[in-house]
């Protein structure tokens, strides 16, 4: 078996009102980079990752000028050795993104087209743990008044969510506490709650945050200052104040492998479209499980709930706002806070290309 061909393409999705998040900022769409990769049986595997706007083009050029002629003819069975093989293409440009996004998009497509080739959902073929998987719904909302932050909310409760994050990183501490009070009321006591802070404090501002926002007994608090601050996470998981979660903006297993080292959180978070596709990231889980941790995810959830689904340390895995339902043939469903792996060969996301052609990027 080899590869034949391999076709990018970039789309910009509008999301139905623009969000905002610190790091971010306010987002009105993002990039959807779709990574096509067919065999002499003609069985074609579908890779995609999703980025901010203005970003996509950048990933797919990459994969163009790097993976192509790297990947054509070989065998796309050998997943771990192609994965290896597109670092080594590309160490001179730095292990990390937006390198790792271009693997990632590769690496997934290799993945289902593996999955279908031999008629196996990715969950089961990545080892098969549990079908259900735990999730929460991700909200972007930074920038919405406090009753539409509560609005959506109660949204999120009437789809099937029993676990709901929230963002922080408002102009003031104090906001940010009058926000979580407003929210921790509104939601019934068996709801769960998580909050992000996109990396909007110092070490010495998370500190004070911490001790403010300890009786909200959230399941955690996401990055809380800069992903790449080991001994700033060390310190602030130290004080036992508030579980952290962090990872999502980490872009290589040694990065992933260094936060773990320094016990930097209670909840490990890598996402598959940022630190290098599947093949990371049950890598990354493994280190996690080690360590006796719980491994979430961040994004895509159309594809993390597969991986999830193989981990037996998986926790929560998140349902993103940056959502790709109107461009796919079936979306994910949730019943009582689950969401159970597809049993379709692969990952079982079908594009409507023909709806996506208006998104295009040329």
């Amino acid at each position: 078996m080899f590869i034949s061909e391999i076709k990018i393409d970039t789309y910009n999705i509008p999301l139905p009102e623009p969000v905002e998040a610190y790091a971010a900022g306010v987002m009105k769409s993002f990039d959807l980079v779709i990574c096509r990769i067919t065999n002499d049986d003609e069985v074609e595997g579908v890779g995609y990752i999703t980025v901010h706007e203005n970003q996509g083009k950048a990933i797919a050029q990459i994969i163009k000028d790097s993976f192509i002629d790297l990947l054509k003819n070989k065998d796309p069975r050998y997943i771990e050795y192609l994965w290896n093989l597109m670092w080594k293409k590309v160490h001179y440009a730095g292990r990390g993104a937006p390198v790792s996004f271009a693997i990632a998009a590769v690496d997934v497509a290799l993945w289902d087209l593996k999955g279908k080739y031999l008629n196996e959902p990715l969950w089961s073929l990545l080892g098969g743990y549990q079908k259900n998987v735990l999730c929460y719904a991700g909200n972007i909302d930074l920038n919405f008044s406090k009753d539409k932050l509560l609005a959506e909310a109660t949204k999120s409760l009437d789809q099937g969510f029993r676990a709901i994050k929230m963002r922080l990183g408002r102009e003031t501490l104090k906001e940010d506490l009058e926000r979580l009070d407003a929210m921790r009321s509104h939601l019934p006591s068996d709801i769960s709650l998580m909050a992000d802070a996109n990396e909007a404090w110092t070490v010495n501002q998370a500190m004070k945050a911490f001790n403010e926002i300890e009786k909200f007994n959230l399941v955690w608090l996401e990055e809380p200052i800069k992903p790449d601050d080991f001994e700033g996470y060390k310190y602030l998981k130290s004080l036992g104040k508030v579980p952290i979660a962090a990872g999502e903006n980490l872009h290589t297993l040694a990065e992933m492998n260094l936060l773990i080292k320094h016990n930097g959180v209670d909840y490990v978070e890598p996402d598959l479209t940022t630190c290098g596709g599947i093949t990371t990231y049950m890598k990354v889980a493994k280190l996690a499980e080690i360590n006796n941790l719980p491994v979430v995810s961040h994004g895509v959830h159309e594809l993390h709930v597969h991986l999830l689904a193989a981990c037996p340390n998986a926790s929560y895995m998140e349902f993103h706002a940056w959502r790709i339902d109107d461009y796919i043939e079936e979306k994910l469903s949730i019943n009582n806070g689950y969401s159970p792996a597809p049993d379709k060969p692969g990952h079982g996301v079908v594009f409507d290309f023909e709806k996506l052609s208006k998104l295009k990027i040329d």
